[in-house]
């Protein structure tokens, strides 16, 4: 093996001027090589060389590889082989060789080595090969599935999907990689797959709000998506609209799992949060936010949704505000007043009259005319003073 390495450098000095001869050279040496080791000293040399064009080269000998692979025997030999095709994509990376693309697939199938799988899906992404992106969307999706027989191995075919789906930069990767971010995996891998989501799609809106409104998805996933949506860069339109359509499946999800209904008043209250500061104009957001008045899982969902119909301050807004201080009114009437009515009655008076609409006039009034304490009665003719303005 030295003997033979020794006689490829002095044909490697001897050829290295001209390129075109040295890749036939060496391509006929690999052809005949009785051994992968004695491949793997040829193409570190022809690396080594950075000869031009040789892209070529290594497709053909990731082709040649891919035939014998099957019939290799001994560790050394599967060693050998595994370093020879890590040499290889990598050059094919370099080179973006797009027609390699098959044969880089085929390694993602034949080869053991997750190391070598995970190498070859990068190359698929760096050289560009979009009609294998589905298969690279798939591999990702059933890694995500469940955790791997070999915990090691999943993590590492995984990571290298979701840094192929990057380079891909197609939107269709962006959901595979967003369950990844949140996935069964180690930290190093979500760390990666929430650094490369951006690289993916500058606007997730999309995506994201198909996993809040399609029903297959874990009220968790729908609950994640919506915080992802707020915390990404989109403009404050599309955040109320994605907002809505988390409140609206909010209320719409049904479970008994106490962790999915902390998850389904974990997304409301985010969504109705979202849409008191960004505001929305969309008119299906009225009985929601009732809902969330009247049933909310907490006082935290039911005053946040007096906050947001304070923001969103149109008529019928606040005719809402308005309604639920007269409930109040009568149940103070009913001799039924509770602690919590009058805590809700102080939040809505200013709610009201941030709104600044005549229509909560007649209300206010009423308050002042009941047998309120004084502290009620200031916040009714602050409110009064506020529509007056």
């Amino acid at each position: 093996m030295k003997r033979y390495s020794i006689l490829l450098l002095v044909n490697f000095i001897t050829l290295t001027a001209f390129a075109e001869e040295a890749l036939e050279f060496y391509t006929n040496e690999l052809n005949n090589a009785l051994t992968v080791a004695d491949q793997l000293s040829i193409l570190r040399i022809v690396r080594d060389a950075e000869l031009e064009d040789s892209a070529s080269f290594y497709a053909s000998a990731l082709s040649r590889l891919l035939t014998v692979y099957p019939n290799i025997r001994g560790n050394r030999e599967l060693d050998a082989a595994d370093e020879c095709m890590r040499l290889i994509t990598d050059q094919l990376s370099e080179a973006q060789y797009t027609e390699a693309g098959q044969d880089l697939w085929r390694v993602v199938q034949v080869f053991r080595n997750p190391l070598v799988k995970s190498d070859a899906l990068i190359a698929l992404g760096k050289v560009g090969a979009t009609d294998l992106l589905p298969q690279v969307v798939q591999t990702l999706l059933d890694t995500n599935a469940e955790p791997s027989t070999n915990r090691v191995s999943g993590e590492r075919i995984a990571y290298g999907a979701i840094l192929s789906l990057e380079n891909y930069k197609d939107p269709t990767g962006y959901l595979p990689v967003f369950f990844a971010a949140h996935g069964w995996y180690s930290q190093w891998v979500r760390n990666q797959a929430e650094t490369s989501l951006p690289l993916i799609a500058e606007d997730p809106s999309e995506a994201l709000i198909e996993v809040i409104h399609r029903p297959g998805y874990a009220y968790t996933y729908k609950y994640l998506a919506l915080r992802s949506l707020e915390e990404s860069e989109i403009a404050d339109e599309s955040k109320a609209q994605a907002a809505l359509a988390a409140l609206y499946e909010g209320w719409r999800g049904s479970t008994n799992a106490p962790q999915q209904r902390r998850d389904l008043a974990s997304m409301r209250k985010l969504a109705i949060d979202m849409i008191r500061r960004y505001g929305i104009e969309d008119e299906t957001v009225y009985p929601l936010l009732e809902r969330s008045y009247m049933q909310g899982v907490d006082e935290e969902e039911r005053i946040g949704a007096i906050g947001a119909l304070s923001k969103i301050g149109t008529e019928d807004a606040a005719n809402l505000l308005a309604s639920f201080i007269s409930l109040i009114n009568n149940s103070l009437e009913r001799d039924i007043l509770t602690q919590q009515d009058e805590r809700f009655l102080r939040v809505l008076l200013p709610a009201l009259g941030a709104t600044g609409q005549t229509v909560g006039e007649p209300v206010l009034r009423q308050v002042l005319a009941h047998n309120w304490t004084t502290g009620i009665h200031t916040l009714a003719r602050e409110a009064l003073d506020s529509i007056g303005d």
